[in-house]
């Protein structure tokens, strides 16, 4: 799971000056919450929302933002604003199994926190923090600067797209794969809580979905010409030696865009030539072609960690559990040494580190198809300087070429490995001469 960055706690900011000119707008009876965006969606009206709403959309490279304004009925309290992204599937019914629970599983993979502190505007505590209030909210996740106290407006950022690995890119929201296998969804939202310090007064909690998808510039392979300047030729392998040779030819990069489609080439060539094999091969080869997406979830065996701002408390209760930590240490450091005779003793044999166990795996095929024989025959490309190429140029060309373009699906997953979600895509090519059967397996990037 990754934890993002929430509002700086170095300095007071300024008052918020929303980035985006889009605002979203969501309620509650002691709060409203504006979020603003680069884009928006219309929500219709249903159970969830009475009236049509927007939802606000980011690009995976945004930051999400907006404030918070507080109803002047809350007094004192805290406001906890978390951003969060799941992954989840769903099994299909009629491969229910007896004694098998295979109910929604949900995975966690981003989560974030940041918690400010609400004095009401009479209070001393308010007072000495307005005009004292660079100290002690040194340590908050997030301060602020005099008029948004009195205004009881609390700004909120969360920087989409970091990562604990360079090059991951964050998967974009998906509300159905359309596999019949199982349903695939990654969702986003945003949780505002009031918690607030007497017990007498009403908590209240508001969920906001938020939609994040790939960028509309030319962060993507969109805008790239159709033309390939660069290819790479991977061979096909047979369990046994036999009188062919085949190759598959694709795009060097690897990398496609959902929008776009995958070109490649088949060829073979007899070993040694020989005409009346290669005529053979050319008319009854059987070409196989598919593209597959490997779906992992991995258990995650840490405890999720919220940001560091849930952990800011009042003085008192950090004094106190800082005493109770001190004798904690104590204790540890007495007990470490009672065992570290026995802990260097076994040291030369330590215990086998369990890698983490596959909560779910699935195999959806993208695309199939299957086709018989080589229809061409691979030729030079004309050039200015000559005309005709060698005989030799000539002899070393393939006996035969499968040419073809697999178009793909902007509603399928992209590519992820985020936070123990991994979404792999494989381009395979079997070809199938007499008894004996050639094969590959190639590892795709998908955005």
């Amino acid at each position: 799971m990754t934890t993002l960055n929430g509002s700086s706690p170095n300095s007071i900011p300024p008052p918020y000056a929303p980035k985006f000119s889009r605002v979203s707008s969501f309620r509650s009876p002691e709060f409203e919450v504006l979020v603003y965006s680069p884009h928006v969606n219309v929500e219709p009206i249903s159970f969830s929302w009475p009236t049509s709403k927007t939802i606000p959309v980011y690009g995976v490279h945004d930051s999400v933002g907006g404030k918070i304004i507080i109803d002047p009925s809350c007094r004192s309290g805290r406001l906890v604003v978390t951003i969060s992204g799941a992954f989840s599937t769903q099994r299909d019914p009629e491969k229910f199994v007896p004694n098998r629970r295979l109910a929604k599983q949900k995975q966690i993979f981003l989560l974030a926190s940041t918690v400010m502190h609400v004095a009401a505007l009479d209070s001393d505590a308010s007072r000495k923090s307005i005009f004292t209030g660079r100290s002690r909210n040194s340590r908050a996740p997030s301060s602020l600067s005099l008029f948004e106290q009195e205004t009881r407006t609390f700004p909120f950022k969360f920087d989409l797209g970091q990562s604990q690995k360079s090059g991951e890119i964050l998967p974009a929201t998906v509300t159905s794969s359309g596999s019949k296998s199982s349903a695939i969804e990654v969702s986003y939202q945003l949780t505002v809580s009031w918690e607030p310090l007497k017990l007498t007064q009403q908590p209240s909690l508001l969920t906001i979905p938020v939609v994040v998808q790939v960028d509309s510039d030319f962060h993507s392979l969109d805008g790239r010409p159709d033309s390939q300047d660069s290819w790479i030729e991977i061979p096909l392998r047979s369990p046994r030696p036999i009188p062919v040779k085949c190759a598959v030819t694709l795009p060097s990069s690897l990398t496609f865009s959902r929008t776009s489609s995958i070109p490649f080439f088949v060829v073979f060539t007899t070993t040694p030539r020989s005409p009346n094999l290669a005529r053979e091969i050319a008319a009854d080869a059987s070409i196989s072609v598919s593209i597959s997406s490997h779906i992992c979830v991995t258990e995650s065996t840490a405890i999720p960690t919220a940001s560091a701002a849930e952990s800011v408390l009042s003085d008192r209760s950090s004094e106190s559990r800082s005493s109770r930590f001190k004798t904690k240490m104590i204790r540890r450091l007495r007990s470490s040494a009672s065992v570290a005779s026995y802990q260097s003793a076994e040291s030369h044999n330590p215990l086998p580190v369990s890698s983490p166990r596959p909560a779910f795996f699935d195999i959806q095929t993208v695309y199939k198809g299957i086709s018989i024989g080589f229809p061409k025959r691979p030729r030079h490309r004309a050039s200015d300087q000559k005309t005709y190429p060698s005989l030799e140029e000539h002899r070393s060309l393939p006996d035969g070429l499968y040419k073809d373009k697999i178009p793909l699906n902007r509603e399928i997953l992209a590519s992820i490995n985020w936070g123990g979600i991994s979404v792999k895509y494989f381009f395979e090519v079997s070809v199938l001469v007499g008894q004996d059967e050639l094969r590959a397996k190639i590892l795709l990037q998908i955005i």
